[in-house]
């Protein structure tokens, strides 16, 4: 008996893929001792980095190799940043309970942006996302370079986000990894 043997030859390519999300939660109508009206969270590779809320009022490394970065002023501005975002959502949750017809009840309205990127090849895919409770409100079209929305409730909010075209893209620049 004899035993042909084959070698096959895969090349491997090694290629490192990463993201980055930043995660805003605001929530109107809540009585639950512990849960804070409004949070912030930012991941790389799924691994929390940073952590922020409406009780603590400060922004956490989450992180030993963040800790350093905390004593920045760059750190510093990210935490009046989360602030000023924390009012924003306050109000804007506010008016989405109107415009849904909402005068009672727990709702939730959530952003998560951010991007992924490949070490390898450079390739790089942004995403900017709104939802109103868990379901989604209004979105970015990276290629178009436009918000879309898939509820009625939505275009108001779609229309004043594509209706400054700079600022737009600066936005996207700022908030969606350079892209």
């Amino acid at each position: 008996m004899k035993f042909i043997v084959f070698f096959v030859y895969i090349p491997f390519v090694y290629s490192e893929s990463h993201t980055f999300i930043t995660t805003y939660t605001g929530i109107n109508g809540h009585t639950i001792e512990g849960i804070p009206e409004f949070s912030a969270v930012t991941t790389l590779d799924g691994r929390q980095i940073d952590y922020y809320d409406s009780e603590i009022k400060k922004l956490i490394p989450r992180q030993d190799w963040m800790k350093e970065f905390a004593s920045t002023d760059t750190w510093k501005e990210d935490t009046e940043i989360r602030q000023q975002v924390q009012q924003i959502y306050k109000n804007n949750i506010h008016v989405l309970t109107e415009r849904f017809n909402q005068s009672h009840g727990v709702h939730t309205y959530q952003r998560m942006y951010g991007c992924g990127w490949d070490d390898q090849t450079g390739a790089s895919e942004g995403f900017d996302q709104y939802g109103y409770d868990g379901e989604d409100y209004v979105a970015l079209d990276v290629k178009e370079l436009r918000y879309m929305t898939p509820v009625p409730q939505g275009f108001i909010t779609m229309a004043k986000r594509n209706n400054g075209r700079p600022q737009l893209k600066l936005q996207v620049k700022y908030n969606i990894c350079g892209l």
